[in-house]
């Protein structure tokens, strides 16, 4: 009798456990449909914000600065004085070239009056009244440039100025695509928090002027996803850290490696920023999904719905258990293609940790602009 009662305990565990064995299995699927939908093939870039429009001033004549008439932050308009170094030896040098020119036109008039003056002559003395003359447009020049103005409408960004500094003169003021960075923040730019600091890598200037407006994302790309760039493509770019996503389009893509280490090169790419109003800060991370090509009626299921053979071969379970042999076409994202084996509204088996529906992808409007849905970079590794 005991006997038998130990005999029944025993086919109960061994019934339970594999009835929690079958369970266990099907707990971990979930029946996913086979879909035609529209993907699109995307690449991901990862660099840093710059405004796309940047002057870097310095002063073109030597001196010592007497004033500094802006500071981080402020808005300036194009011709605008940002600062002035003392300008008594350029105004003496402005009348001591007045004068030589006075001095060579007489020269002239004295030549012409002479009866026993030459052509040569006043060839000669007519060649003194230009040269003079350029020495003082020369001299006028130098005394404007006594004014360090600025060459563009935007808001100043780097101050690297004091009264009392000694300038050598070496420099102007030129625009060029870059980034002012620092510690500071204002009007959706990154600042530095003093008067003066740090002008964007290389540029030495003694001040920034940044239209705040204009932004661009500097990033670089690999051998692989270099061929499937192009200008004008539509990306999403996403600050790191944050939720927001804005608009952009690819604007230019470098063919000549800026480094390389071993057989892994490296290619500058230029995002510019369309969406209007957006606040953004020069110096930061951020991430961007270019939409390289927009593939219509795609068959796909998740890429692990599919098990892949060492021959080559690949399978799927239907949701009835039965293994399909597929054939798998592009991978789009998380998503694999299936041009052989099955059709639309086919069930099949997921691992329930990695049940993906068709994902969303980011859809443009005109002119660039996101419709929907706000893209993560994340989904399109």
């Amino acid at each position: 009798m005991v006997a038998a009662i130990l005999a029944l305990v025993a086919a109960i565990a061994v019934m339970a456990l594999l009835d929690g064995g079958r369970r266990s299995a099907a707990a971990s699927t979930e029946v996913v449909a086979v879909e035609r939908s529209d993907q699109v093939t995307t690449v991901l870039l990862s660099g840093t914000l710059s405004p796309r429009e940047q002057a870097n001033a310095s002063f073109a004549v030597p001196g010592t600065v007497n004033s500094v008439a802006v500071q981080v932050g402020q808005e300036v308009a194009v011709g605008e004085a940002l600062a002035t170094v003392d300008d008594r030896d350029l105004r003496n040098a402005v009348s001591l070239a007045e004068a030589n020119l006075s001095a060579a036109r007489a020269q002239v008039q004295t030549i012409r009056d002479a009866d026993s003056a030459t052509s040569a002559q006043l060839a000669a003395a007519n060649a003194q009244v230009e040269a003079m003359a350029a020495s003082v447009e020369n001299a006028r020049q130098r005394l404007a440039d006594a004014v360090l103005t600025s060459p563009l409408a935007g808001v100043v960004a780097q101050v690297d100025l004091e009264v009392g500094d000694q300038v050598s003169g070496s420099g102007g003021s030129l625009g060029s695509l870059g980034s002012a960075s620092g510690s500071g923040a204002l009007g959706g730019i990154d600042l530095p928090s003093g008067v003066t600091g740090a002008a964007s890598a290389g540029s030495g200037a003694q001040i920034v002027v940044v239209v705040p407006d204009a932004w661009q994302l500097e990033a670089e790309v690999g051998t692989a996803d270099l061929p499937s760039l192009a200008p004008g493509q539509p990306a999403v770019v996403t600050p790191s850290g944050t939720d927001t996503h804005v608009t952009a389009v690819v604007d230019t893509v470098g063919i000549v490696a800026t480094n390389a280490t071993g057989s892994a090169a490296a290619f500058p790419v230029t995002v510019a920023i369309t969406q209007p109003g957006v606040t953004l800060f020069s110096g930061s991370d951020a991430d961007a999904v270019v939409t390289t090509a927009t593939v219509p009626d795609v068959l796909t299921v998740p890429a692990e719905a599919v098990t892949h053979a060492a021959d080559g071969s690949a399978t799927v379970r239907r949701a009835d258990d039965t293994t399909q042999t597929v054939t798998p076409g592009r991978r789009f994202g998380d998503r694999l293609e299936i041009t052989e084996g099955l059709a639309a509204g086919d069930e099949v088996l997921v691992p329930v940790g990695v049940v993906v529906s068709a994902p969303e992808r980011p859809q443009f409007g005109p002119n660039g602009t996101l419709a929907s849905p706000s893209p993560s970079p994340e989904a399109s590794r």
